[in-house]
C-alpha cells in the first residue's frame, strides 16, 4: 500500500458483488496485489490483466496480507471456516461483511466466537464508517477536550431500494434493522466507546430503546419468505446521549448518510454534522477547533478508507488488542450490534420500548425472530 509496509496483497472473495467489486478498484487503486474469487462471469470493465483470478478453494490457501469475505451469508461462513483451520498455527488478517449472522440464527455468533479461540485469526468487520478517515477526524477533534459530554446524535441512513428500475433492488434483503441499521448502531457505539474506553463502558448504565417500523415493498416480492421492514424510526438512550435515527430503504428515500453531534466540550456547546454519502464527503464544526489537518477530501473513497484504516491498525495496536478491545470492529463488537439489531427489530415487532442493563446483558439478549418469523405476513 502507498507509504505503508503493512497490507501489499488482498485477496477478494465474491468480487464480482457490489461491495467486492468496490474493493477491487480500491485495492488496484491503491497499488495492491488483487486475487479474486467468484464463480460468475466477469463484468466487461474488469481490468483482469491485473489480477490473479482463482476458480477453485486454493484461493484460501493463497499467502496474502489480508482477506475479505464480501459473500452472501450462507457463503461467507464455508468461507470464513476455511481460513480459521490455516488460523491454529498463522496469522491471517480478515475483513468480513456484516451482519455477523442471519436474523434467525443468533447462535452463529457465539460459534464464530468460540470457532476464534485458540487460534491467531485477526478478524474484523466490515463496517466502512469506522473506518472513514472521517470517523478519524471526529474522534480526534474531540480529543483535543478534557471533558466531552455527548447530548444528543441525529442519524439518518436511506436510499430508495424499491425502485424497480434498478435491478440491484432485486438482490434479497433483510429487514432492515439488521441490514441497515446496524451500521448506525455500529458508528454510535464506536464513536462513543473511543471517548470513553471501550462499547462496555457505553452500556454499563444500560440502554433504553423504542421503535417503528414501515415495510419493504421489494420488486420481486416472490422471491421473499415474508414481509420484511423497509423503514424504521427509533429513539435510544445511551447513559445522557439520546439518539435518534431513521434507516429508510422505502419508495424516494433519499440518498443520505448524515450524521448530527451535539454536545459541550469542556463545558461548552458545540455541534457537529457530516455526511458519509460516497464523492460527497463532509464535516461541518461549531464551536470546536477543527485542528491544522481540518481539509477533508469530498471524493475520498469509503473503501480505500477501510484498507487504509485497517493497514494502520495492524502496524499501531498490538493484534491481542484489535481483538480483545471493544473500540474496534472484532467479534465481540460486532455481536453488539447484532444485539442492538435484534433490539430494534423486537421493540418494532412488539410495539412497545425494550431496555438492557448493560453490555453482557445485551450480548444474551435474544430477539426471538426463529419464532416469529413463523407467524409474519408474507407478500400477496
Amino acid at each position: 500500500m502507498e507509504n505503508h509496509s503493512g497490507i501489499r496483497s488482498l485477496a477478494i472473495a465474491g468480487a464480482w458483488g457490489y461491495i467486492g467489486r468496490k474493493f477491487v478498484d480500491a485495492g488496484l487503486d491503491l497499488g495492491l496485489d488483487v486475487s479474486v474469487l467468484d464463480p460468475g462471469p466477469a463484468p466487461e470493465d474488469v481490468p483482469l490483466g491485473r489480477l490473479t483470478r482463482f476458480t477453485d478453494d486454493s484461493f484460501f490457501r493463497q499467502p496474502v496480507d489480508l482477506f475479505h469475505l464480501a459473500l452472501h451469508p450462507e457463503h461467507r461462513r464455508p468461507a470464513l471456516s476455511q481460513l480459521l483451520r490455516r488460523t491454529r498455527d498463522q496469522r491471517l488478517s480478515i475483513l468480513n461483511e456484516k451482519p455477523m449472522a442471519a436474523p434467525e440464527r443468533p447462535q452463529d455468533c457465539l460459534e464464530l466466537i468460540d470457532a476464534l479461540a485458540g487460534t491467531r485469526a485477526l478478524l474484523l468487520f466490515d463496517f466502512p464508517e469506522l473506518f472513514d478517515p472521517l470517523t478519524t477526524r471526529v474522534i480526534e477533534t474531540l480529543r483535543r477536550y478534557r471533558r466531552i459530554d455527548i447530548d444528543e446524535i441525529v442519524i439518518q441512513r436511506s436510499k430508495d431500494r424499491e425502485d424497480p428500475t434498478n435491478p440491484r433492488n432485486r438482490k434479497l434483503m433483510v429487514h432492515i434493522q439488521y441490514q441497515e441499521s446496524v451500521h448506525c448502531m455500529a458508528w454510535v457505539l464506536f464513536v462513543l466507546g473511543q471517548l470513553q474506553g471501550s462499547a462496555e463502558a457505553v452500556l454499563a448504565d444500560g440502554l433504553q430503546l423504542s421503535a417503528r417500523a414501515r415495510p419493504y415493498s421489494p420488486p420481486n416480492p416472490e422471491d421473499y419468505l415474508y414481509v420484511v421492514d423497509g423503514r424504521t424510526d427509533f429513539e435510544m438512550q445511551i447513559g445522557g446521549t439520546t439518539v435518534r435515527g431513521c434507516t429508510d430503504f422505502t419508495s424516494g428515500a433519499p440518498w443520505a448518510k448524515t450524521r448530527l453531534v451535539r454536545g459541550r466540550a469542556d463545558g461548552r456547546p458545540f455541534e457537529m454534522s457530516m455526511d458519509y454519502l460516497e464523492g460527497a464527503k463532509v464535516l461541518r464544526l461549531d464551536g470546536l477547533e477543527a485542528g491544522q489537518d481540518s481539509d477533508l477530501d469530498p471524493l475520498g473513497s469509503s473503501y480505500e478508507g477501510v484498507l487504509r484504516t485497517f493497514d494502520r491498525w495492524l502496524q499501531t495496536v498490538p493484534p491481542t488488542t484489535l481483538m480483545s478491545s471493544t473500540c474496534y470492529p472484532n467479534p465481540t463488537f460486532a455481536h453488539l450490534t447484532y444485539g442492538l439489531s435484534g433490539l430494534l427489530w423486537r421493540s418494532c415487532h412488539d410495539d412497545r420500548p425494550l431496555s438492557v442493563s448493560d453490555a453482557d446483558d445485551l450480548l444474551a439478549f435474544d430477539a426471538g425472530f426463529a419464532e416469529a418469523a413463523a407467524s409474519l405476513p408474507h407478500y400477496a
